[in-house]
């Protein structure tokens, strides 16, 4: 029986495999029902209407940008936490944030401004903080923005303007929790050089508070400076009295040094035992050790200030120049072998600065006084080698024009303020430090960071009105694009529904005919009616497959940057290797130098070529990132193949209906008609909607065009008034400029003079000490011989006298 029943089983199984299934069959019945469920769903997803617009196609909310803002201000990112802020503050504008979001993004983009030294920017933003101290959600920030005006109008040279910050402090309450009005009051009065009630200032402020450290410091600045206006008055008075007493030596004059200064050493080594609770206050505390140092090396004090400096953390900004000075101390205490230890140190952590060249030569003179003839010839050599090329480079860019106007384009070709191929970083760093007072390079770089905004914003401009051209449009509209999102959805459902009952259909045999070709094309569709989305998960695939389709591209081009990059290090490997050929006992006559610095002169400026077109094609593939998404071509062909599917099956029902498909199929066809007609119809209304969100984005965006219009209009007009403003400084900031770069020179010069002198002096050194050798070998063989001719006289006499 069971043999039997597995054979029966088997023939039909092998019956099943020659008769030819139908590919595309679903039972009629089945598929009208599961179509009719579909299209109940739609139908009451219509009446509940979209869903609300995603988070995520929002963008980050006000506290999330906030938080982020001041995440980029602590961690000294200024320009992105300048773009993150300003979107805050755009939509306080529009009235879609808070006053407490708008004092926050205010207060913190006057830091970021600040960091970035755009002074005039962030006093702007300080300043309306002030103007708004009244309401409760900017009183918090009032006597930090009073504090940082204080700081601006010191570093801007602009003390006129205190008399405004103290109008501003008048308005203001006495006191506040924080002690930062106080705190900004004591400030303010140190500026303008009212000590009195500066000290009064700080003794209001509360103790156990942010400002409390900081304030304690101020106190000892201001002993400081009452100290050093005493002793001036003293000298002044010394002088205009006839008859004076004159100082009766050092030591008169280092103890009253030693008195005077005093109150403020122990002032600062107070602030010193106070303890240190964030990142600003560990660097108040290192700069009283400084001062300490500072003061009582003034008073001769060196042990004390030896153990002063030691205190200064490795992180510290002011470590480097703690090196140079402790160096000096030792030096002061004799003990060579420590100061060249700091030395040592501060060439090592910190060689760009002109304290690392100076400390250099210091070093290399103790070494010479140490008798370390050899050491100190090397480190002479070695600075006159780093510092002479950097010379002659500095000399050939400053006579290569008199004019300073070119001279002044020629800095300000670089956005980064440094011309690689004229002027060496150590050279464009030295400068600013000469022109810390006149900011000149403020100058410049706010010229170039213009410059560099106004092309971005270009570009950005552009960008935008690419998006509004195309299809993808609607993706910066986030509640249409949901809008239009939800609707598609719908239709996909609606179309899916419709490819089920084609299904059904398929159970109707046509063999010839325009049924059978109808079917057949209206099949040759089905595949791509699967593809459409019909679920937010589906939708977010396709945005997905997109982006990974512009990363791979993204990828590939970096691939290339990288090569580019390897490129350049080779011929930049050639040019240094050919430019110190001798140095490498590399050999051989000019014309082949000469033809391998021109091939390798055309291969850069070829590798340059690539790279300008690698940079075009970047920003291809950012401007297709921005067109590409939710509306591209894929959606277009979607709505094509909807279209032409319904067409055929619609076309299919008629044939049916005519009896093409015998009368099983017509039946199918009369049961199918009111199903249609509902299906129809809600694909009616949803085209209607999309057609009308169409229409929506057309207007917002052509709104929004007609904005960056005139964004872009004022844009050109900040442009050509920068234009105006550069032809009009250009000369003054060049010839300014100019002698910066000259004193740069001069200081060049004066560290290559030493060098060259310290080489001198150890070969003089060592011809002194040869000498000096010689003639204590000579004195000591005189000596010997002496010895030897009494010891010979007297074993002769012994001998003469045995006789």
């Amino acid at each position: 029986m069971r043999v039997a029943a597995v054979r029966r089983s088997g023939a039909a199984l092998l019956l099943g495999l020659l008769v030819p299934a139908r590919a595309f069959g679903l039972d009629p019945e089945l598929a009208r029902s599961q179509a009719e469920r579909s299209i109940s769903g739609v139908e009451a997803s219509m009446v509940r209407g979209a869903p609300p617009v995603p988070a995520k196609l929002l963008g980050p909310s006000a506290a999330e940008r906030i938080a982020a803002g001041e995440m980029l201000v602590r961690l000294k990112d200024s320009e992105r936490a300048i773009d993150e802020l300003s979107q805050i503050l755009e939509l306080y504008r529009q009235g879609k944030v808070s006053e407490s979001a708008h004092a926050d993004a205010s207060f913190l983009i006057a830091e970021a401004y600040f960091q970035a030294r755009q002074y005039l920017s962030a006093r702007r933003h300080y300043r309306e903080v002030l103007d708004r101290s009244s309401v409760g959600a900017y009183q918090d920030y009032a006597g930090r923005a009073v504090s940082r005006l204080v700081d601006i109008a010191l570093r801007t040279g602009d003390l006129d303007s205190l008399d405004d910050v103290v109008a501003r402090l008048a308005k203001l309450p006495t006191r506040d929790r924080t002690g930062s009005l106080s705190y900004a009051r004591a400030k303010a009065f140190i500026a303008k050089r009212d000590y009195s009630s500066a000290e009064r200032a700080i003794a209001e402020v509360p103790g156990g508070t942010p400002y409390s450290l900081q304030s304690q410091y101020l106190a000892g600045v201001i002993t400081l400076r009452k100290a050093s206006n005493a002793g001036a008055a003293a000298a002044v008075a010394a002088l205009n009295v006839p008859g004076g007493a004159a100082p009766e030596g050092p030591a008169v004059a280092g103890d009253d040094l030693k008195a005077r200064y005093a109150p403020a050493i122990e002032q600062f080594r107070r602030v010193t035992l106070l303890p240190a609770k964030t990142d600003s206050d560990q660097q108040v505390l290192d700069l009283a050790w400084m001062a300490v140092g500072r003061l009582s090396y003034e008073v001769s004090d060196y042990t004390r200030a030896a153990e002063a400096y030691t205190h200064v953390r490795r992180s510290s900004p002011e470590f480097s120049t703690m090196l140079y000075e402790l160096a000096w101390v030792y030096v002061r205490l004799g003990d060579f072998v420590r100061a060249q230890r700091a030395l040592e140190v501060l060439s090592i952590m910190d060689p760009q600065t002109m304290e690392a060249a100076d400390g250099s030569l210091l070093r290399a003179d103790l070494m010479l006084r140490s008798g370390q003839f050899a050491n100190s010839l090397a480190l002479y050599r070695s600075v006159h080698a780093k510092f002479d090329p950097v010379r002659q480079q500095l000399e050939a860019f400053i006579a290569s024009t008199n004019d300073p106007a070119a001279y002044y384009d020629k800095l300000t070709t670089d956005d980064r303020l440094s011309v690689d191929s004229q002027l060496s970083p150590l050279t464009i760093a030295w400068a600013r430090e000469e022109s810390e007072d006149e900011h000149v390079f403020g100058m410049i770089e706010d010229v170039a960071r213009s410059r560099t905004l106004i092309k971005a914003s270009r570009k950005l401009a552009a960008k935008l009105n690419a998006v509004l051209l195309v299809p993808t449009r609607v993706k910066a509209f986030p509640e249409v694009r949901m809008r239009v999102q939800y609707a598609l959805e719908l239709l996909n459902r609606l179309s899916k529904a419709r490819l089920l009952l084609t299904q059904g259909s398929d159970e109707f045999e046509a063999e010839a005919g325009e049924l059978a070709s109808v079917r057949s094309e209206r099949r040759a569709l089905a595949e791509r009616m699967r593809w459409l989305p019909a679920s937010e998960a589906e939708f977010a695939g396709r945005e997905e497959s997109g982006e990974r389709q512009w990363n791979k591209v993204s990828q590939g081009l970096q691939v290339l940057l990288l090569e580019v990059d390897r490129l350049n290090a080779i011929v930049n490997g050639l040019r240094r290797v050919l430019k110190e050929a001798d140095q490498h006992g590399v050999t051989g006559d000019l014309s082949s130098r000469e033809r391998f610095r021109l091939e390798i002169d055309a291969n850069e400026r070829e590798l340059a070529s690539y790279r300008r077109q690698i940079d075009e094609y970047r920003e291809a593939i950012v401007l297709g990132r921005a067109q590409s998404g939710f509306g591209d071509q894929r959606f277009v062909e979607d709505d094509e193949v909807r279209r032409t599917f319904r067409e055929l099956f619609t076309r299919e029902l008629s044939l049916l209906a005519a009896g093409q498909g015998g009368e099983s199929g017509r039946a199918f066809a009369r049961a199918l008609s009111p199903l249609m007609v509902r299906l129809e119809a809600s694909e009616s209304k949803l085209e209607g909607q999309l057609r009308a969100y169409e229409q929506e984005t057309r207007n917002l965006a052509a709104d929004l065009g007609r904005k960056v219009s005139s964004e872009v209009a004022a844009l050109e007009t900040y442009a050509r008034g920068l234009e105006a403003l550069d032809q009009e400084s250009r000369v003054l900031i060049g010839e300014v400029a100019f002698k910066n770069f000259a004193r740069v020179r001069d200081r060049l010069k004066s560290v290559v003079l030493r060098a060259d002198v310290g080489i001198v002096q150890e070969a003089w050194e060592s011809r002194e000490e040869h000498r000096v050798r010689v003639r204590n070998l000579l004195r000591e063989r005189s000596r010997e011989e002496q010895n030897l001719n009494d010891e010979l006289r007297e074993v002769l006499e012994d001998a003469e006298d045995d006789k």
